[in-house]
């Protein structure tokens, strides 16, 4: 990127994006709990004593925060119980995003991730979720929510492929939007790519893009190669490969373009897919071509990775990542 580029793009990210973005998706939280190890005497297992626990917005309204972060507005729907954990999470979000699409229903229980660790680092991670389909009504209140949304300029699904999201909900999210003119971003799960039809950008890392695919490319270069010649096929205007530490690809009909990654000794990976993303939607809010947006999306994983836990990226910290970053210029993509 041209340093009249870059120093317009750091000048653009210092205003609030036109319009809001819309972000539908899984909701979880994420627990981050210290243990300290003990034993026990009479049975032969690991034994740890529990510290005090930290607790993070995760998933869809963890891109909705990184999108706030980044001065951008964000509405966020999905579906939560009507439990200790939602109620959790709606105090995380505040007043920072429009949580009226949030939906509580009775019954479900809030998906709630739990990582135990000790000082030398991550032990083990214990999954509740309550995979149970949305109900038709509740499929239907999310959507008459985005529809109420005004000046809407960027619309984001992002699919954690529990079985939560039925088909009907995905696509008739993607299809409102793009009839609408709005650009739709989705982070993609599950065995079959079709159900994403008429997305705009896809962002699977290899493994997910393999198993959308039913394909096994060996390495990202071979993967974005296949994405090119069947992006037309698939009916998805572009598609962002996502390889850690290899960087990332972004892949249109007319070409691949890749950008080695920024962050070279990662604190935390968790949540920096949520904050790529979110940089990305908030570039396509600003009206930035598809290239700028992925430029800044790379910038805002590797401010994320170096950050404890599942975190948000702010203005201030890309701003200041991008104008120190001496090999930005070197790295068009």
């Amino acid at each position: 990127m041209e340093p009249s580029r870059k120093e317009k793009l750091l000048n653009r990210l210092g205003r609030k994006p036109p319009g809001t973005t819309i972000v539908l998706g899984d909701i979880l939280l994420d627990e981050y709990t210290a243990c300290t190890r003990d034993y026990s005497a009479n049975e032969h297992c690991v034994v740890l004593r529990k510290g005090p626990s930290l607790f993070f917005p995760g998933n869809a309204l963890n891109v909705s925060l990184n999108i706030a972060a980044l001065d951008g507005s964000a509405a966020i729907l999905g579906a939560m119980g009507t439990d200790t954990e939602a109620d959790r999470l709606r105090s995380l979000a505040g007043d920072r995003i429009d949580s009226g699409g949030l939906i509580g229903e009775t019954g479900r229980q809030t998906t709630l991730k739990t990582r135990l660790s000790d000082g030398d680092g991550l032990l083990l991670r214990v999954d509740r979720e309550d995979n149970t389909p949305l109900s038709a009504s509740a499929a239907g209140l999310l959507l008459k929510h985005a529809d109420s949304l005004p000046a809407v300029s960027c619309a984001v699904l992002s699919d954690l492929g529990k079985g939560v999201l039925p088909d009907s909900l995905i696509a008739g999210y993607i299809r409102r939007a793009a009839d609408k003119g709005i650009p739709v971003l989705v982070d993609p799960a599950g065995e079959n790519i079709r159900r994403y039809a008429h997305a705009s950008v896809l962002f699977p890392n290899l493994a997910e893009f393999n198993k959308l695919t039913s394909r096994s490319c060996e390495n990202p270069a071979e993967a974005a190669r296949y994405a090119q010649r069947k992006l037309a096929e698939w009916e998805i205007g572009a598609l962002v490969l996502k390889a850690a530490e290899a960087g990332s690809y972004l892949i249109t009909t007319e070409e691949i373009r890749h950008v080695p990654a920024y962050c070279k000794e990662p604190v935390c990976e968790v949540g920096a897919g949520d904050s790529f993303l979110a940089a990305f939607a908030v570039g396509i809010a600003h009206g930035l071509p598809l290239e700028e947006s992925f430029m800044l999306s790379n910038a805002s994983a590797a401010v994320s990775v170096s950050k404890a836990y599942t975190s948000t990226v702010s203005t201030r910290e890309l701003t200041a990542f991008i104008g120190q970053l001496k090999q930005w210029d070197d790295r068009r993509p």
